[in-house]
């Protein structure tokens, strides 16, 4: 057996996968707060939330991501050499700018919220989530830039809290807003003889809750920074240096700094509402307009939650070990890394083939057990889209070590090339088929295998790494598809007698045990790397007690 090679956590490494780690963690919450949200505002209210939400997702990604990388990386580069005050004026210059774009940006979507709706998304009950979204398109900018100042001068920690916490209020807000505006709209839908009004305030107040958790987000870092006002005056007196950079030259390298993660931020953020447009359109051309909210509900509130909470559970379980492998390869220690990443990628494999298979298997009980509503449209989703956990899992590894070992232009071509191509594709199949939101499943799915390509790829030329195909892909499949089919079987059997939530519990953990044992008995995973796994070290003393290791 091969020995893994020991490797101490820093306390700057464990910072990086605790930041890591928590990011995974808010957009995991994200996604769980649209389960008790659908039961709430039902199919179509999650359609119109969508629409507000996807546009703030646009900006998020610039502002939040974008201009907060910047940011970052320029305040960092400038506290490490006791520049603070061109620190400083990097973060007066960036939300100078940031909150004159994000006004502008904000007053448009709030004045022209009917015409977005209408016209660029083709969903003009959907007008009153943008109407609603626009004040935390503001806040999302002031987050972004105080968020990137403080991350450049060593407070991490801070605004990891302060995402989390932005969740967790918008978790809380959207569903008491959106319990009690839907309660109004059903009054308004009683008055107008529209059932869609409803649906369209539980909507609204659910994006209001969005504005509002962003707004105490807002107030936590204001709050940060003025903790932090001594030492920051300290660091200005301390700081010797005789140059500090124009405005001219500022906005030239914030600008030359921010495009590249700008635009990595919008190839990998605009997917859904590129895809509801063209979905809206294909479906009123083809007469079907009276489907499309509900079917973009389901997609949005139940498909997506569905593939995504599987997706970014089993990205959790090897997350810790990317800022090992980057650190490794700044240290020019190959070997090592090639090991770690070799490591890594098969417990993605091992973790997520069972886990887009037993979604396809048991899609019928866990559906049933989480939502109300239409069921088949969302296991059919599921069944046809639940490759997407593996193609998103191994996505994120790739491209997440090719950006902190800064191959951007990598993971912007290969998010440009899946962006295109997966447009091309639903485009020619929703287009000629009447597959509807199923072939946006499945043009998500193209999107994912394109970019796990070629983040494969990249990292592959960059570390010359090797992959046991047989026994990481092929044994683990078979293994995974022989207690999935078990699963599947037995759920028919008692999905009528016991229900969806004890079916779908009993079944899953069947499947658990039969899959570890067909995959120890296989050989298709060693101890050390069992031990890798979460919960591993368990199973590993269970399958020598059992004489299967």
């Amino acid at each position: 057996m091969k020995q893994k090679t020991k490797w101490k956590s820093t306390g700057r490494g464990k910072r990086k996968e605790w930041m890591l780690g928590a990011g995974l963690i808010a957009y995991l919450i994200g996604l769980i707060i649209r389960i008790p949200l659908v039961r709430i505002i039902g199919d179509k209210g999650l359609g119109f939330f969508a629409a507000g939400m996807e546009l703030l997702v646009l900006f998020s990604a610039i502002f939040c991501y974008g201009v907060s990388k910047t940011v970052m990386v320029l305040v960092k580069y400038r506290a490490k050499r006791d520049m603070f005050r061109s620190a400083k004026k990097v973060y007066r210059s960036a939300l100078l700018f940031t909150l004159v774009f994000s006004v502008l940006a904000a007053v448009f979507v709030f004045f022209f919220a009917e015409f977005i709706a209408q016209t660029l998304i083709l969903e003009y009950m959907g007008y009153l989530a943008v109407l609603a979204i626009a004040p935390a398109i503001i806040l999302s900018g002031l987050l972004g830039v105080i968020r990137g100042y403080l991350q450049g001068m060593g407070a991490m920690t801070p605004t990891v809290h302060s995402r989390l916490l932005e969740k967790v209020i918008m978790l809380f807000a959207s569903l008491m807003l959106g319990a009690a505006l839907h309660t109004y709209g059903l009054k308004v839908a009683a008055l107008l003889r529209n059932d869609d009004y409803a649906a369209a305030y539980g909507a609204m107040g659910a994006a209001i809750g969005v504005s509002i958790a962003g707004g105490v987000a807002v107030l936590h870092m204001v709050f940060i920074k003025l903790a932090y006002t001594g030492t920051f005056k300290q660091q200005l007196a301390k700081d010797t240096s005789k140059y500090v950079e124009s405005n001219g030259q500022m906005i030239s390298m914030f600008f030359s700094v921010a495009l590249p993660y700008v635009l990595c931020a919008l190839l990998y953020n605009m997917n859904y509402l590129v895809d509801q447009r063209i979905f809206n359109y294909a479906m009123n051309r083809q007469e079907r307009g009276s489907i499309r909210v509900a079917h973009w509900g389901i997609y949005y509130g139940k498909y997506s939650v569905i593939i995504g909470i599987f997706g970014v559970a089993c990205v959790l379980a090897v997350s810790s070990g990317i800022p090992k492998i980057v650190q490794m390869y700044e240290k020019q220690e190959y070997g090592e890394a090639k090991y770690r990443i070799e490591s890594k990628v098969h417990c993605l494999a091992v973790l997520t083939i069972p886990c887009a298979l037993w979604a396809a298997a048991l899609a019928e009980p866990m559906i049933g057990m989480l939502f109300t509503g239409e069921m088949d449209m969302a296991v059919n989703l599921v069944r046809a889209g639940s490759g997407v956990i593996i193609a998103f899992a191994f996505s994120y590894f790739f491209m997440s070590i090719l950006q902190r070992i800064r191959k951007i232009r990598t993971v912007i071509l290969g998010g440009l090339a899946a962006f295109v191509l997966h447009l091309i594709f639903l485009l020619v199949l929703i287009g000629s088929t009447r597959l509807g939101i199923i072939a946006v499943a499945l043009g998500l799915l193209i999107f994912w295998l394109v970019v796990c390509i070629a983040g494969f790829a990249g990292v592959m030329q960059s570390i010359r790494f090797s992959v046991d195909w047989i026994r990481t892909f092929g044994v683990t499949t078979l293994a995974a598809a022989g207690s999935g089919l078990i699963g599947w079987f037995l759920s028919k059997l008692l999905l009528t007698l016991i229900g969806s939530a004890a079916t779908f519990i009993l079944c899953f953990i069947l499947c658990i045990i039969v899959y570890l044992a067909a995959l120890i008995l296989l050989k298709g995973v060693r101890e050390d790397e069992l031990e890798d796994i979460p919960g591993g070290s368990v199973i590993v003393v269970l399958a020598e007690r059992m004489h299967l290791m």
